[in-house]
């Protein structure tokens, strides 16, 4: 496992450079700027790291090459969900210093938020692959594309939705009156849709033909 964890890490840093590069530009400018936008898009940009990690293998064959090696299906599929979860945890680190600098700046810094931001941007940035990977490893990342899109249309759409909420209240207020209800369940259906979505792409997988 650590060789395949140590190969998409070589390939994401290759290829995917640019993504760490808007992740942080979009960081820095949070700290000026106070929308859900810009808190996720670089957690949107972090679950799209492992679609194009199988885009890759799928162009190289490395799905068929990999048959030589000691690896099963199980460790292809649980890679790119761990690579899923590094991605976004990397992401969510940029994030947080965007918003504690941004609080500090202002004068205005807040325990309750810091720990919403926690406890939301993971829930959020774990729903997007667990729906877009079981498609992709059943029908391959070119067929997948189109679950894939229509996830990343429908993402979008739903923070834009939260930024328009925010810009007539305070968002500030609003993580602080969601964290006492909404944020405990959003992250727990997200933990239940990640397992769910992780059985089923090695079962999957595990069935299809290379």
């Amino acid at each position: 496992m650590k060789g395949l964890l140590l190969k998409d890490f070589y390939m994401a840093m290759k290829y995917c450079r640019t993504y760490v590069i808007i992740a942080v530009a979009f960081s820095l400018l949070s700290v000026w700027g106070d929308t859900s936008f810009l808190l996720a898009y670089p957690v949107l940009l972090a679950s799209v790291i492992p679609v194009n990690l199988i885009a890759y293998d799928e162009k190289s064959k490395w799905s068929s090459y990999s048959g030589v090696f000691p690896y099963s299906r199980q460790q292809l599929v649980s890679v790119k969900y761990l690579m899923a979860l590094i991605s976004l945890a990397f992401a969510i680190i940029f994030v947080l210093m965007g918003q504690i600098a941004r609080m500090l700046i202002n004068n205005a810094f807040d325990v309750s938020v810091v720990l919403s931001l926690v406890a939301l941007l993971p829930a959020m940035g774990i729903l997007a692959p667990s729906l877009m990977l079981p498609a992709i490893f059943k029908f391959g990342a070119e067929k997948g594309r189109i679950v894939f899109y229509t996830i990343i249309c429908a993402v979008c759409a739903a923070f834009g939705i939260l930024g328009a909420i925010g810009e007539e209240a305070d968002l500030t207020n609003l993580m602080i009156s969601m964290q006492s209800w909404l944020i405990p369940v959003i992250t727990s259906v997200s933990v239940v849709v990640l397992a769910a979505s992780w059985l089923l792409s090695i079962r999957l997988y595990k069935k299809k033909e290379i």
